[in-house]
């Protein structure tokens, strides 16, 4: 059955070449715009798993104290966590060389790991009440290489500089100063923690705010993605309904076309398929051929169609999951398939004798 099977595809070469077109057209149209969403959706949701998107910020707006050592801690252990790091309130310093005369940077005191604000560059990961030096900001301190110490802009206090360090997500604002390993009893001023999912964000805050324990509710600012969630996930759902709408217009148009193109060959090789009949082929077996020789020319097209479309939006910029890519493929496959059945039925239901007799 196959190698007769792919001798009647190549015996009917226009109709399996337009077969072929119809549907490498379907797919190249379903990759280019349906894919596209796709895409795009799939770049929304993986942004929004950075670090970045999903950071929850709890602000100690009157300096209460609940941001400390002890609560960094329990919050760092919990299973939703992924990172939880404090910051200080920022203070000026300079160059401890240059004196009052330098210029300022910002120095932000960090409670917690100090390796999840930023990745040491040079040199070696500081002890409390020692300074990384940003990479971008050596130049400005007039530091050739990250050592030395740095005074506070009031003179009082003198911070060793151990090394040098670029920031992390979500510390990226750090990377405009210096980080400084707090010392020991320090409070912070702002919690940032890193969740372990988007979707995880507005269940978390309670548990977060319970081992805080803010002594004044009107004194705490919270930042949390979870509205950003929300508009990620209704805006996915709007893209995915239209994909899905966008789809079966473009599928079954397709199909329509396939189905044409089969009803018409079956038409014009009547004569040829009586034949069949007459010499004792069954009715199956040749719903089974014309459909066999549809689903042949439907791979040939779908190959040509993703390769194409799969190219095409890779050049600009675009580049479609390969899953979505061989799923659109095996669509349109079985699509030109199903709907050459009912022609090939048609085929199978003509009387042997009256198709051979006719003129």
């Amino acid at each position: 059955m196959l190698r007769e099977t792919l001798a009647t595809t190549w015996a009917a070469k226009v109709s399996s070449l337009l077969i072929a077109v119809v549907v490498a057209a379907t797919c190249l149209a379903s990759l280019m715009t349906v894919g596209r969403s796709a895409a795009a959706a799939a770049e929304v949701a993986s942004r929004m798993e950075q670090a970045g998107a999903r950071k929850l910020s709890v602000i100690d707006t009157r300096e209460s104290g609940f941001v400390n050592e002890r609560t960094v801690r329990v919050i760092a252990g919990l299973s939703f966590v992924e990172t939880a790091v404090a910051l200080g309130t920022p203070f000026d310093a300079v160059n401890g060389q240059m004196g009052a005369g330098g210029i300022k940077v910002p120095v932000w005191p960090v409670m917690g790991e100090v390796d999840h604000v930023g990745r040491v560059a040079r040199g070696r990961a500081p002890h409390p009440g020692e300074a990384l030096v940003s990479t971008s900001m050596l130049a400005s301190l007039n530091l050739a290489e990250p050592v030395g110490y740095l005074t506070s802009s009031d003179g009082l206090r003198q911070f060793p500089i151990v090394g040098s360090f670029t920031p992390v997500a979500p510390f990226e604002d750090t990377g405009g100063g210096v980080i400084l390993a707090a010392p020991r009893e320090t409070t912070g001023r702002e919690l940032r923690v890193v969740v372990d999912n988007v979707a995880s964000a507005k269940t978390s805050l309670p548990v977060l705010l319970g081992v805080l324990a803010p002594p004044d509710p009107q004194g705490v600012q919270i930042d949390s993605p979870a509205s950003l969630a929300q508009t990620a996930q209704d805006l996915n759902a709007q893209m995915a309904g239209f994909g899905r709408t966008l789809l079966l217009l473009i599928v079954g148009a397709g199909g329509f076309f396939v189905a044409a193109v089969v009803l018409a060959d079956v038409l014009i090789r009547r004569r040829d398929l009586g034949r069949r009949r007459t010499l004792g082929i069954t009715r199956s077996d040749l719903v089974l051929l014309v459909a066999a020789r549809a689903l042949v020319a439907a791979v040939a097209g779908a190959v040509l169609g993703c390769v194409s479309g799969g190219i095409i939006n890779q050049v600009s910029g675009s580049p479609i999951p390969l899953d979505f890519v061989t799923a659109i493929g095996v669509l349109a496959c079985l699509v030109a398939t199903v709907v050459a059945l009912l022609p090939a039925w048609y085929a199978s239901r003509l009387d042997p004798v009256r198709v051979m007799r006719a003129p």
